[in-house]
C-alpha cells in the first residue's frame, strides 16, 4: 500500500512537470487532508500592459533630456519602463513634486497608444511626470503627456498639431493645449 502511494505521488509529479510551470495542478495532500491548489500567476496590471505596448510601438519616440535639467530616471521612456515593470514613474528632482513616485493613468496611456495605432500619428513624447510643471499640473498625477514632434515636424514649426489635438480630444482628453495657448508654443499638452 505504501509503495502504491509513492508510485502515485511520483506519477503526479511527472505529470505536473510535463504540463509545465503554468498549470495549476494540485499537490497531493497528506492523508486525511484535501489537496492544495497553487494560485495561478497574478495577471499584469493594465497600466503595465499599456506601458509595454507603447514601448513596443515603432511610431512613438522619447525625448532624451528635459528642458529644465538632466535626470535620466524621470525621462518619459524610463517612466514607461518603470510602469511596465509594475513600479510607479518618477518625477524629476526639481519642480513642485521633487523625486516623487506617480502611477500613470490607464486612460492617458490608452490615449497615447491610440494616437499611433488608431490615428496613425508618429510622435515624440517629451514628458509624462518628469520635468517642471505648474504646482497643480496633472503631469504630477500621471494624467498628462507632452508631445514636441508630430510626424517628423516640431510642434510650432508646421507640425499637424491641430489634428493631433483633435485626436486627443476624441480619445477622451479633458484638456488639450498647444501653440496659441500660453506656455505651449513648442509642444502639445494632452491630459485625461
Amino acid at each position: 500500500m505504501k509503495r502504491l502511494a509513492v508510485c502515485v505521488a511520483a506519477t503526479a509529479s511527472a505529470i505536473a512537470l510535463a504540463a509545465g510551470p503554468t498549470a495549476a495542478t494540485p499537490s497531493p495532500g497528506r492523508h486525511g487532508e484535501a489537496a492544495r491548489h497553487h494560485a495561478p500567476a497574478k495577471p499584469a496590471s493594465e497600466s503595465a500592459r499599456l506601458a509595454r505596448s507603447i514601448l513596443n510601438t515603432k511610431g512613438i519616440t522619447y525625448a532624451g533630456a528635459h528642458v529644465g535639467g538632466t535626470d535620466k530616471a524621470s525621462l518619459p521612456k524610463q517612466n514607461l519602463v518603470d510602469v511596465s515593470h509594475g513600479r510607479p514613474a518618477r518625477t524629476s528632482p526639481w519642480g513642485h513634486k521633487k523625486g516623487a513616485r506617480v502611477a500613470l493613468d490607464t486612460r492617458m496611456l490608452n490615449g497615447v497608444l491610440k494616437l499611433n495605432t488608431q490615428y496613425h500619428y508618429k510622435f515624440e513624447i517629451s514628458e509624462f511626470v518628469g520635468g517642471e510643471h505648474s504646482s497643480t499640473s496633472k503631469h504630477y498625477a500621471g494624467r498628462a503627456v507632452d508631445v514636441t514632434w508630430i510626424n517628423g515636424r516640431h510642434v510650432g514649426k508646421k507640425a499637424d498639431h491641430r489634428g493631433f489635438m483633435n485626436a486627443c480630444r476624441k480619445l477622451g482628453a479633458t484638456l488639450v493645449l498647444g501653440p496659441g495657448d500660453k506656455g505651449h508654443s513648442t509642444h502639445v499638452h494632452c491630459q485625461w
